[in-house]
This record gives C-alpha cells, sequence and structure tokens, in this order.
C-alpha cells in the first residue's frame, strides 16, 4: 500500500475506518508499507496491549491522544519518540490513545524523546515557528495568512496536518491529512489560519 515513493500520496486520514488487528483492543489506519517498513495510525483502546510478543528494529511517533506507554516511560499526548528499538509486548495505554507510528525506517543506536507541549518555539523561516525533533523533521506552527517560497523538496517531503487547514496549489489539507511527496517535488504553501504540521523531509 503507498509503497512507491516516486508518487505523491495523499490521503484524508479522517475518511478511513479503523481497522482491526490480531490483538483485541488495537486498531490500524494504514497509511504506507513497503518491505517491512510502515507507517500508520494506531489506536489503542483502554487497557490494551499492542502486540503480546513483538520486537521492531526501530520507532518514530508522535501522540496524538491519551497516554502510550513503553518500557522506557508514559508519555502523554504530544510526546515525540524516536526509538532504535522497542518491545512492543511492553508498549500498553490506561486511558487508551491514539499515535502517529513509523516503524523499521531507520538503522541507529540513538533514541530521542521530547514532551512537545513543554518544548518552546524557536523562530524559523519568514513567520514559522518551529520545534526541531530529529534531523529533518520537526513540528512546525504556521500564523494566519502566511505564505512560504516556492520550494523543492531534496529527498522527499511527508506532512501530518495536526491543527487547521495547510494549503498549497495543489488543494487544501485539514487536520488529519497525509501528504507524502516525492524527491525534487515543488509546491508553494500557504495558509488562512493558524495551522500545525508535523514535517519530515530528506528521508525518501
Amino acid at each position: 500500500m503507498n509503497s512507491d515513493y516516486d508518487q505523491r500520496v495523499l490521503i484524508d486520514t479522517d475518511t478511513l475506518s479503523w481497522e482491526p488487528t490480531d490483538q483485541a483492543g488495537v486498531f490500524k489506519k494504514l497509511l504506507s508499507s513497503r518491505d517491512n517498513a510502515e507507517t500508520a495510525l494506531i489506536e489503542l483502546k483502554a487497557n490494551t496491549v499492542l502486540s503480546p510478543s513483538s520486537k521492531i528494529n526501530s520507532v518514530e511517533l508522535l501522540v496524538l491522544e491519551g497516554s502510550y506507554i513503553n518500557e522506557f516511560g508514559e508519555f502523554p499526548q504530544g510526546s515525540y519518540l524516536r526509538l532504535s528499538a522497542e518491545d512492543e509486548s511492553s508498549v500498553r495505554t490506561t486511558q487508551g490513545c491514539i499515535v502517529f507510528r513509523k516503524t523499521n525506517y531507520f538503522d541507529t543506536d540513538s533514541s530521542v524523546m521530547i514532551h512537545t507541549p513543554t518544548t518552546a518555539w524557536l523562530s524559523g523561516q519568514g513567520n514559522l515557528q518551529v520545534i526541531p525533533l530529529h534531523d529533518q523533521t520537526a513540528l512546525v506552527k504556521w500564523p494566519k495568512n502566511e505564505r512560504f517560497l516556492p520550494h523543492k523538496h531534496w529527498g522527499g517531503e511527508e506532512i501530518l496536518v495536526l491543527r487547521g487547514v495547510f494549503m498549497d496549489e495543489h488543494g487544501k489539507y485539514p487536520k488529519g491529512c497525509w501528504i507524502r511527496s516525492p524527491h525534487l517535488s515543488h509546491h508553494y504553501p500557504y495558509v488562512e489560519e493558524e495551522t500545525v504540521i508535523l514535517v519530515k523531509t530528506g528521508h525518501l
């Protein structure tokens, strides 16, 4: 599903149904899958374990709702994790949670854990504000009526709209939209209301 990184992909995740998995209380909206790598929204109902016996080589995620618990601790809404490995039998939630989660996309021993609600926004280009997360991964806040320079994406770009409506010459993308643009794609982005996106560049 959506495994061709040379093609632009747009998914309004709000239009997707939550699909049950093999584990009771765990649901998924699959966005992309290639080889052993996967990008998805994962929902864990209250008092659920992600997997009884599974380990993954790497995970990168943002907690969108609720609280996510693993062997490293408990991570509330807004937490960003980039882990070199994770024991999925330790992943659970007491209150329920929804996460945006990428697995098996990288190979590194480093780990990053950031609680973004208590992290200061930094000044970005123009009037943008940025919370750097890892390398070319960041949260970006667009103020009302902000327009960015037309630009190309060296190594591609991936966006998840977290708040507001992100726009460019190709369309309008409300909260919940996931856009993956290939290497050397280009656009002229702007917003009409304050908008926050999770963005990754250069990884495709």
